[in-house]
Formats: structure tokens, C-alpha cells, sequence
């Protein structure tokens, strides 16, 4: 069996791939496991899930209790491939003994070892874990103009779920808990691998200690809001200000083919008269990922009564050469709004210049019957970051609601 860390095994996992012992072989995959994948020295685990549904085979991945669903699973006795096909990512290895060893990515960034196996215990951390719930801000200085984050920490025992909101959204739902002497947190649902690691101070703060794939870890001291605001620490960004427009009389425009090569533009019948939502956005944005479930249902609710929804999509070079990802997120997130290829994100301002500080992945524009551009949203805050977002789909239904009774 494989041995994987105290963390790992204590997880309620969500899991991966195959009952692979030869007593087993024959048997369909199902079930909840424990993964961990590896970069260098960094070991991440995660919770994945082996299911069938419908007769179809399927592997999940959890943000949080969001599932990460693969787009499909190829398997040829021991061996296993389990595509994401709107991450541009697999899975692929074998099952020996009871457990996955194989490795994780693609070809153009590369892969990294993986492990999995069954989780064979329930969630066990140490007793006696200080409270730590609620908000609390990080002091940081980013090329985007931020000079603090939050940090929203839910809490259950000696369990946490906690996430770091930047002005492009949150990064992804950290989950763990109580060791004996800190808090340890990971995340992994094909995107943002991280590690965290929190240790309470005797002042009330917090040091944290961020791993990630790239670079040197980061460390950060996390404060309560009011005792940043007595200090005189600057506030998170405020998203509904970060970006705007150079005139916000003047019509916001746009002309880029969708993904059959038409030319669309904001002169088309469709949209003339209409409220639109503008989506910029790209594949490759794990925000973007959070954003899209959303938007669709948004514009399935009130396109009967007068709403629009089209993405400005800027895709990174290689992928802009046949779309695959692009058209598989489409499908996944079951978008019936028009995708426009607009270029790569380094292109944004030159494409879009009727924009100002135009930085976060997604950004979002309310444009009115008239076609002006009545707010604009930076980022998206997802489930992750609890009342955050919950206060953010109340504010965007608001502002659809309001513009359409105009």
C-alpha cells in the first residue's frame, strides 16, 4: 500500500482512480481517495473522486465541495488517462498494489508525480486548535496597485477552509487543519497547487507561510481588519473601482470573430437595445474557470428579458493555434453566449482601450440599453470566499435587474 502523509490520510477525501489489487482488478474504479502530487520538494495532497455516472466513468476533483469534473477517462488494463480537457491537463499512470502512481499536466508546461490511494479514515487533527475564523488582511504591496489581500478563514474544530482574495478573485478554497502546533492547508483541483501554513502569534496576528510550484515561499502577517484600520494599513482594492472606463458617455465597443471566425460586434441586431454583460476572460484564468458557471445561469435567467452576456477571450499564444481548451470550457460550463477570440492577455489594453487599469482576469462590464458602460466588476470572488461571494451575486443580479427595469 502506499504510504501517504499523517495529512493525507486524515483527509475526508474525494478520490481518484482504481481499485488496482489483482484480487480487484476487474472491478469498476469507485470511490474516495487521497492524492498527492509533487513539485520538487513540494508534496501537495488533495482529495479526488472515482465515479460512474450515467454508465460513463469520471474522475472529480474538489475545490472546496466544488467538484473539478474530467472530461474523460481512457483505461487499458493497469493504465489510466484522465483528460481535463478545459484545463489542457491529464492525469496518466498505473495502478499497482492498490494505488495510482503516475504523473499530472501536459506536454508544454510538463508533468509531476502523483500518488493516490484510498482514504481509510476520517478527518483526524489535533484537539485544542486557537480560533482563527473570520477575516483578517495581508499587507502586501503587487504590481496591480494592491496593497493588502484578505484572508477568510472558516472553521470547524480543529478544521479549516480558508482562501486568500485578490483583486482578480480568490485562489481557490485551502483546506486542512490542527497539527498540535499550527494550521497546515492545501489546495490542488488541476490548478493553484498550494500549500499553507498558518502559525498563530502571541500579539493576536498570524504568520503565514505560502508554497507554491514557483519560486522562493511567501510570508505574510495576517491582521484583523481593525487592527490594520489602527495602524493606519491600507485597505483590500476595491474591485468595483479598480478598473473603469476613459468616459463613461462615450459606447463602449468591440469586433472579434467568435470561435467560427465571424466577425461579432456590438452593432449586431442582437445587441442593440439590449443590456450586455462583457466578460473578459480567458481559459488559461482559474477565476475565469470560477466566473463561467455563474454567467451562464446568469444569462439563461434573463435573456427573455432583454440580457446579453459575450466574453472577450484572450488566450495565451500555443492555445490560440486550434482552441481546444477554449472549446472544451465552452462545453463544459455549457455557455450559450458568443465566445470572441480577442487575442493574447498581453494584448488587453491595446484591444480594449476604452478601458482604464484594465489588469485582473476576469473583468466584468454592465453596459446599458444605450450601450454605455453603467459599472464594471475587477476579479471574481467564488464559493471560497464565503459572504464575499455571496454578496457579489446579490450585487451583480442587482445591477441586471436594474438596468433591464430601466
Amino acid at each position: 500500500m502506499l504510504e501517504l502523509s499523517s495529512l493525507a490520510r486524515g483527509w475526508v477525501a474525494i478520490g481518484l482512480l482504481t481499485l488496482g489489487s489483482a484480487g480487484l482488478a476487474a472491478q469498476e474504479p469507485s470511490g474516495r481517495w487521497t492524492g498527492t502530487i509533487s513539485y520538487d520538494s513540494l508534496r501537495i495532497d488533495f482529495p479526488l473522486e472515482w465515479a460512474v455516472e450515467s454508465g460513463r466513468q469520471l474522475v472529480r476533483l474538489y475545490n472546496g465541495d466544488l467538484p473539478v469534473t474530467s472530461t474523460a477517462v481512457h483505461r487499458q488494463g493497469d493504465s489510466v488517462v484522465v483528460e481535463f480537457a478545459h484545463l489542457a491537463t491529464r492525469f496518466e499512470g498505473v495502478l499497482e498494489g492498490g494505488a495510482f502512481r503516475g504523473r499530472y499536466g501536459n506536454e508544454r508546461r510538463g508533468y509531476h508525480p502523483v500518488e493516490a490511494a484510498p482514504t481509510l479514515e476520517a478527518a483526524r487533527f489535533a484537539a485544542g486548535a486557537p480560533r482563527i475564523d473570520g477575516e483578517w488582511y495581508l499587507p502586501v504591496e503587487t504590481a496591480k496597485g494592491e496593497r493588502a489581500w484578505r484572508f477568510v478563514v472558516r472553521q470547524d474544530g480543529s478544521q479549516l477552509s480558508a482562501t486568500i482574495l485578490r483583486v482578480d478573485g480568490d485562489a481557490g478554497a485551502l483546506t486542512g487543519g490542527w497539527t498540535g502546533s499550527r494550521f497546515v492547508l492545501s489546495h490542488f483541483a488541476g490548478t493553484r497547487p498550494a500549500r499553507l501554513e498558518i502559525d498563530p502569534q502571541s500579539d493576536g496576528t498570524l504568520r503565514l507561510t505560502l508554497h507554491a510550484p514557483r519560486g522562493a515561499p511567501r510570508s505574510f502577517e495576517a491582521i484583523r481588519p481593525e487592527l490594520a484600520r489602527a495602524r493606519g494599513l491600507p485597505e483590500p482594492a476595491d474591485v468595483a473601482t479598480h478598473t473603469r472606463v476613459r468616459d463613461p458617455k462615450e459606447p463602449f465597443t468591440f469586433a472579434f470573430p467568435d470561435l467560427d471566425g465571424r466577425l461579432v460586434t456590438e452593432r449586431d441586431a442582437r445587441f442593440v437595445g439590449k443590456v450586455i454583460v462583457v466578460n473578459v476572460t480567458g481559459s488559461w484564468c482559474p477565476n475565469c474557470h470560477d466566473e463561467a458557471p455563474f454567467l451562464a445561469d446568469l444569462y439563461r435567467r434573463y435573456r427573455d428579458r432583454g440580457l446579453e452576456v459575450v466574453a472577450l477571450d484572450f488566450e495565451e499564444a500555443e492555445e490560440l493555434e486550434d482552441l481546444s481548451r477554449l472549446r472544451a470550457f465552452v462545453a463544459r460550463y455549457g455557455i450559450e453566449y458568443p465566445y470572441l477570440v480577442a487575442g493574447e492577455p498581453g494584448e488587453v489594453a491595446a484591444k480594449l482601450p476604452q478601458a482604464v487599469n484594465l489588469n485582473t482576469w476576469p473583468a466584468t462590464f454592465f453596459i446599458n440599453r444605450e450601450g454605455r458602460v453603467h459599472a464594471v466588476r475587477s476579479g471574481f470572488a467564488a464559493k471560497a470566499s464565503g459572504s464575499y461571494h455571496d454578496a457579489l451575486v446579490r450585487e451583480y443580479i442587482a445591477i441586471v435587474e436594474g438596468l433591464l427595469d430601466q
